[in-house]
């Protein structure tokens, strides 16, 4: 039986079983993918590295500044020197300096399998999808497709809120469609309110690769190295030349991000074909007529990709002995800066990203689960 075991093997889940295992617990973590990262994806194709999840690395607090100087040390980071600019009016391409930005040269992956770089292989359950809970003799059991399960005293659910809910209030059935035992609907019912209060925008990424042996006219785009927000269209959230974080091995390789209004157009779609071609030509517009005609691409839907409507605490305490948590839960703060949503709206946010929260729920979760054990 392990002491703990966390759901989700993101930056938060990570987090969380990086603390409780230096702190002596006996830790697992299970997840639904074969990778580790979560969202910090990285996607080989061919002999490319391709970051399609979280853009590049960029600590605006304290404790992820820590985190960052020690992924620096390791050579998991390294700056990136790319030229930042943004769309605020049609047609107007702005330079702006956005601060230091890091990125790591063998993709953001690397980032999740440095932090599980203590834990051993049978700690690491990947192709591990977690259905439904059951609290039973002081312990939980976490039913898994294809009957697995994982036994644990405590339990960390490091999960998209939506799922996180859904996992919660799922009821299971053997073989003779009797119900299985799980978790007491009561007690939880508040926790699974609050979970699906929590609303995330959507985002659909494109990853587009070019021909290596043509000149590409990058216009006024730094050729070394460019990311440029989109405020002003209402197609694309971000564009960057992700093949400057890497030594090229190849032509231009493009990732961009959409706006949440067209992800949420086919968010569910079967075809996500048309929606890469609506992103490719609104670039190749605005920026560099070459961009709407790959030599390939592919495109990835996030349905979790930025948080719209948080849970105002750095956790959620469900039991004493299941907490849950992730880049959703961020707590109320004095002072707030202008900002822009995913959908490229005006809003109040704060100077905090996705990964700051997520980094910093995951030592809460871990902080929580060290108070439970005592």
């Amino acid at each position: 039986m392990w002491d703990v075991a966390i759901i989700g093997a993101g930056l938060t889940g990570l987090t969380c079983a990086q603390q409780l295992a230096a702190a002596g617990q006996k830790v697992c973590v299970l997840d639904k993918s074969r990778g580790l990262g979560g969202r910090m994806a990285t996607r080989r194709i061919g002999h490319l590295r391709v970051d399609h999840g979280l853009r590049y690395w960029q600590p605006a607090t304290e404790g992820l500044q820590s985190l960052t100087a020690e992924l620096l040390s390791a050579g998991i980071l390294k700056q990136w020197p790319v030229s930042a600019y943004e769309i605020r009016q049609r047609e107007v391409i702005v330079p702006i300096a956005p601060g230091p930005i890091y990125t790591a040269p063998e993709g953001m992956s690397a980032i999740g399998k440095y932090l599980a770089r203590d834990l051993s292989a049978d700690q690491i359950l990947t192709s591990y999808r977690a259905v439904a809970l059951n609290y039973h003799n002081g312990h939980w059991e976490i039913h898994c497709e294809g009957r697995q399960t994982v036994v644990a005293k405590c339990c960390a659910i490091a999960i998209p809120a939506p799922q996180a809910a859904a996992l919660l209030s799922t009821r299971l059935t053997d073989d003779d469609d009797d119900e299985i035992e799980t978790i007491d609907p009561m007690p939880t019912l508040p926790a699974i309110a609050q979970l699906r209060a929590v609303e995330y925008w959507p985002c659909l990424t494109v990853i587009a690769g070019y021909e290596r042996d043509r000149d590409f006219d990058m216009g006024p785009l730094d050729p070394n190295g460019w990311m440029v927000s989109d405020f002003a269209g209402t197609s694309t959230y971000w564009v960057g030349l992700d093949s400057s974080k890497r030594d090229a091995v190849s032509g231009p390789v493009l990732v961009i991000h959409s706006k949440a209004p067209l992800a949420q157009q086919y968010i569910d779609a079967q075809d996500l074909q048309p929606a890469a071609s609506v992103l490719l030509r609104a670039n190749a517009r605005k920026l560099c007529e070459w961009i709407a005609q790959p030599e390939w691409f592919q495109i990835h839907r996030w349905r979790y990709a930025q948080v719209r409507v948080p849970h105002r605490a750095d956790l959620l305490v469900i039991k004493d002995s299941l907490i849950s948590g992730g880049d959703w839960c961020i707590p109320p703060v004095e002072e707030a800066v202008e900002g822009t949503t995913a959908a490229g709206d005006k809003a109040n946010t704060t100077a905090r990203q996705n990964i700051d929260y997520a980094y910093l729920s995951g030592l809460a979760m871990a902080k929580a689960l060290q108070n439970a054990s005592e």
